[in-house]
């Protein structure tokens, strides 16, 4: 059996044109997949960014808190006097603090639920010990006999917490299994 001039030229045509479309369609293939694989690191570093972004926030805030309340308790441990004002400006303060701290632990919350469990002691313990702090200062300005006691209690949770957050933070940035 021969094959004719003409019939091997269209044969040769479609076996390139067949070629053409196939090779065509593997770059295409291949290009989607690559983009794929391109947008999806994108988005793992976006993540990454913004966990890293909230886990800095709150370790911003819980310094700045804790800092708050150990000047609070200092003022008025090394004056010996509270006043209304002073009492007021920490009450804004710390309910602003709060709020940073919530927001915060909401994106981890929405970001990574394991971070988040963990990061919520802290922030329990801070806001604990706020109230604690609002109450002594107040104890104080109603001249307790025990004011003094709890001002310096919690001055020096306050300070502890200061000194820690840095090792609690990088705590919270290892994988659970190396925070144990």
């Amino acid at each position: 059996m021969t094959l004719d001039a003409s019939l091997a030229v269209v044969l040769g045509v479609a076996v390139g044109a067949l070629a053409g479309i196939v090779g065509g369609a593997l770059a295409a293939w291949r290009q989607s997949k690559l983009a794929l694989e391109k947008w999806s690191r994108s988005r793992e570093d976006q993540h990454r960014s913004d966990t890293r972004e909230a886990v800095a926030t709150v370790a911003r805030t819980l310094a700045s808190t804790a800092h708050s309340m150990m000047w609070a308790t200092f003022k008025v441990l090394t004056s010996g006097k509270a006043s209304r004002e002073a009492l007021a400006s920490f009450e804004v303060e710390f309910h602003g603090e709060v709020a940073t701290l919530v927001s915060a632990q909401m994106q981890l919350a929405a970001l990574d639920h394991a971070l988040y469990a963990r990061v919520t002691p802290y922030i329990g313990q801070v806001i604990a010990l706020g109230g604690n702090t609002y109450a002594a200062l107040r104890a104080s300005m109603e001249k307790d006999l025990d004011a003094e006691d709890r001002l310096r209690s919690c001055n020096q949770e306050a300070l502890d917490l200061i000194r820690d957050v840095p090792t609690k933070v990088a705590g919270l940035l290892a994988p659970p299994e190396a925070a144990a």
